[in-house]
């Protein structure tokens, strides 16, 4: 069974609802996950009440989740990622900006996505080829050009000092030709205020599925351009990605990745 993922989009935004009201009290539980992160209670309920939501109504669907399921590639088919609270470590210290990320692919290509944002109540929503929303309000990004620009640069990878290594470099050569560089350090929230026109770039280092296939569709169906951190059109599986709200800030991050040390000469 194919789809346009009209019928999937409307059921996502309605199931990620129902997740928050009816898990959003659970007592977090804190503990950590491996170096330098944390997962709550909260991410577990929120992923199985998502996770048994899709299996009732899609039979036979793959899901990816971060908790339950976190698969390294998008299987073939009809697939779905889930992000029960996209930065956990915000949300535990009584930071608002945390999310609730899903999407939907077939044969690994986003149909559908969505990005909510308990503590705002906002819903940002994309269908392939039919723009994305904000609470039913179309989006577009910026469209300003690097000398103006807010880039969120997401957190400081701890998982490679490679990966450290080049975001820092990357850091370092655009940091002077900007106005402002933010940290919010959730992937939800930086891809949605990219769509929105509130930032006008954003940069993360991962391959994580359901940190990236949400966003990446939202922020594409506002008109964002999508490159590899290393230069050149984005693709699931690269180590990287960057969203951009106009030409000249993407030809600054194509610059910035051929000058991986920050050589502005």
């Amino acid at each position: 069974m194919n789809s346009d993922g009209k019928k999937e989009l409307a059921f996502m935004a309605r199931t990620v609802r129902e997740a928050w009201r009816e898990c959003g009290g659970t007592a977090l539980n804190t503990r950590g996950k491996g170096a330098f992160d944390l997962v709550t209670d909260l991410d577990f309920a929120m992923e199985r009440h998502i996770d048994a939501a899709i299996k009732e109504s899609f039979p036979g669907d793959v899901v990816v989740g971060e908790e339950l399921n976190p698969l390294a590639e998008l299987p073939s088919g009809r697939a779905w990622t889930v992000d029960p609270i996209d930065g956990t470590v915000n949300m535990a210290h009584g930071l608002p900006l945390f999310g609730v990320q899903c999407a939907f692919a077939v044969d690994g290509e986003p149909r559908a996505a969505v990005i909510y944002l308990p503590r705002f109540d906002e819903m940002y929503a994309a269908v392939r080829g039919g723009g994305a929303k904000l609470n039913g309000t179309p989006l577009r990004v910026s469209g300003r050009k690097a000398a103006d620009a807010v880039v969120s640069v997401g957190d400081y990878s701890h998982k490679t000092a490679a990966h450290a290594a080049g975001q820092i470099a990357r850091v370092e050569y655009i940091f002077d030709r900007v106005t402002k560089l933010r940290h919010f350090g959730a992937a939800s929230i930086d891809f949605a205020w990219f769509a929105s026109g509130r930032t006008d770039a954003f940069m993360m280092y991962t391959r994580n599925l359901w940190d990236i296939v949400p966003g990446w569709l939202i922020a594409s169906e506002a008109g964002g351009i999508a490159l590899s951190v290393n230069g050149g059109e984005y693709r699931l599986a690269e180590e990287g990605i960057v969203v951009c709200a106009s030409r000249d800030i993407a030809d600054l991050f194509e610059e910035a990745a051929k000058a991986p040390r920050g050589d502005k000469t």
